[in-house]
């Protein structure tokens, strides 16, 4: 139970509700976004950002959710690891090459994944002293747009989970069972 009410989507303006209700169809149980919903326009804010996303990536999305997953285990976020480590197996990544992709001799990731686990890291570890070296890395494997959604990705997971971990969001019973059902450690 998080350590705020959830907002009820009928308590909401027309447009919330109805930007809810169609994520909801989209993404499965609402959690975070009935809590920010204490705030509606900035829960709106956040959630065309997100929206937007999906309608407009450059990044391929099994690279994304490595970033997703890295940052957020980083950070102890059960709620987003067992969301996005979920998309990450379906993607094709093995549940425990996921539950050690913290390990810098984790198997399985390709070249580009563990460039993108790296980056995700210093981001969220070093942002202010990272090196030259890892955006030559990053410029040989991405462009420059996808290194920015890259960057704004993981941020935004770092600003999740720190949401997610501050006020109790849980990780709804759809996901924590598919993760279960995935043998996916949270």
């Amino acid at each position: 139970m998080p350590r705020v009410s959830e907002v009820e989507l009928g308590d909401l303006p027309d447009a919330a509700q109805a930007a809810l209700r169609e994520r909801a169809s989209k993404l499965g149980p609402l959690t975070w976004q009935r809590v920010m919903a204490h705030r509606p326009r900035q829960m709106l804010q956040i959630v065309e950002l997100m929206d937007s996303f999906s309608a407009d990536s450059t990044m391929p999305k099994r690279l994304i959710e490595v970033a997703v997953v890295t940052v957020s285990r980083l950070n102890a976020c059960r709620h987003c690891v067992g969301r996005h480590a979920v998309r990450l197996v379906q993607d094709g990544l093995p549940a425990e090459v996921v539950a050690a992709i913290l390990d810098p001799e984790t198997a399985l990731l390709s070249p580009t994944e563990r460039l993108v686990r790296d980056y995700a890291i210093a981001v969220s570890e070093r942002s202010a002293t990272m090196r030259d070296t890892m955006f030559e890395a990053l410029h040989k494997e991405l462009s420059e747009p996808q290194i920015v959604e890259l960057t704004l990705r993981i941020t935004l997971a770092g600003f999740f989970n720190r949401f997610n971990n501050a006020l109790g969001v849980e990780l709804d019973a759809h996901h924590g069972s598919a993760a279960e059902a995935l043998k996916i450690v949270l």
